[in-house]
């Protein structure tokens, strides 16, 4: 009696294992990605919902779409007409609206200066997000501290930070050029996921002192994102990438108030690291 009670014990533990094994992540997705269609276009995405991207190395992701709640704010310039005929031009400044994609150097006005340089300061390690956003100064304490549209890298601005594991979710590209970059802590979405905005900055001229080095991140960014994203939104991996991610660190006093990013994955202030300097897929 005793023996058969352990073979049927046996044979449910060997059954479990079997379940699950049948159950597992990599089975779901699979079968997942038998139903949806292959795309090589990423601005695709938008009108597919989800998809599965094959980027130019022939890699391919589970990937989904979400709206960016900010967009219709995103992008206003202020620019002077034009003088005719070389004429001064007393005309009063309009409002412009910045396009995707018609710049690959950084397009924006806004603390143009500070997002498109690097601060001197030594290079601080963490091995992780969570350890790194703990350092941060208030916000309250920032905005009172950035005076105005063109301040300059303050003080409490002034780091480098490294950060030698997080999570990448999704980017978007922004009509300065800029990509909004959302890592997070864990490589699946929890309700104590933490997450976090680094900008992958468009270069400034090439003549300008940061260019190689931020130019070279976007490249390594752009090694597996897409270089031709010209749709607004978020795009999402359905299994977040694990990055090593380099940049000095700034507070964005525009978006001041965590407003920045996709609903399902908000970071819930206004520090970012911009511009990032280095951008690693693990």
């Amino acid at each position: 009696m005793q023996y058969t009670s352990m073979k049927l014990f046996i044979l449910l533990i060997i059954t479990t294992a079997l379940s699950a094994a049948c159950s597992s992540p990599h089975r779901t997705i699979k079968a997942e990605a038998a139903t949806l269609d292959t795309i090589t276009n990423i601005n695709v995405l938008k009108s597919k919902g989800k998809a599965i991207y094959k980027n130019k190395k022939g890699e391919t992701y589970i990937m989904r779409y979400e709206p960016d709640p900010q967009d219709s704010t995103q992008g206003i310039e202020t620019i002077a007409p034009a003088p005719k005929g070389g004429a001064s031009n007393n005309l009063p400044a309009v409002a412009e609206t910045n396009k995707r994609c018609d710049s690959e150097i950084f397009d924006g006005s806004y603390r143009e200066g500070a997002k498109t340089s690097l601060s001197p300061a030594a290079l601080e390690n963490f091995r992780t997000l969570r350890a790194f956003v703990n350092t941060l100064p208030g916000k309250d304490l920032m905005a009172d501290s950035i005076t105005g549209t063109n301040s300059s890298r303050i003080a409490s601005e002034e780091r480098n930070v490294r950060i030698k594991k997080a999570y990448l979710y999704a980017y978007s590209r922004q009509t300065d050029e800029d990509s909004h970059v959302i890592i997070g802590t864990s490589k699946k979405a929890t309700a104590s996921t933490r997450y976090f905005n680094v900008e992958v900055s468009g270069p400034p001229p090439a003549d300008d002192t940061s260019f190689l080095v931020l130019k070279a991140a976007r490249d390594s960014f752009l090694t597996k994102a897409a270089q031709n994203l010209c749709s607004s939104g978020y795009f999402f991996y359905e299994n977040p990438l694990q990055v090593e991610v380099s940049g000095s660190i700034f507070f964005d006093k525009q978006h001041n108030g965590g407003v920045i990013g996709p609903a399902s994955a908000r970071p819930p202030d206004a520090w970012e690291i911009h511009p990032v300097s280095s951008f690693i897929y693990k």
